[in-house]
């Protein structure tokens, strides 16, 4: 009889019914990925942090005149078209709540 591919050299050794090879390349992959984090973590604490970045440049935006400009046109022109639309929907959905709530105070009753 011939032993095709159960020799060592063609079978792999992460395959091993011990676990060991799979053990010690989790182990190394573990270890590696910890080493990548402290070394991002200890380069991240000398540089400014990335909200404060973000905060700073929408401080900046924010204060800037064609924002401004763009507040006023949407107070002075959209808002008001939209403020009867707005109206209406909350006048609907009052109405749902209160239709919901009083079919919950039918059925709290019937129990």
């Amino acid at each position: 009889m011939v032993d095709e591919g159960r020799g060592y050299a063609s079978s792999r050794p992460w395959e091993d019914k011990g676990g060991r090879a799979v053990g010690t390349v989790l182990a190394t992959a573990i270890a590696a990925g910890v080493i990548v984090y402290i070394l991002r973590r200890s380069r991240a604490e000398e540089v400014e942090e990335p909200s404060g970045q973000l905060a700073r440049l929408a401080r900046d935006w924010a204060s800037s005149d064609s924002v401004e400009a763009g507040r006023e046109f949407v107070m002075d022109k959209i808002v008001p078209e939209l403020k009867p639309a707005l109206l209406s929907a909350l006048s609907e959905i009052e109405d749902i709540v209160d239709q919901a709530f009083r079919r919950i105070e039918k059925n709290i009753k019937k129990l």
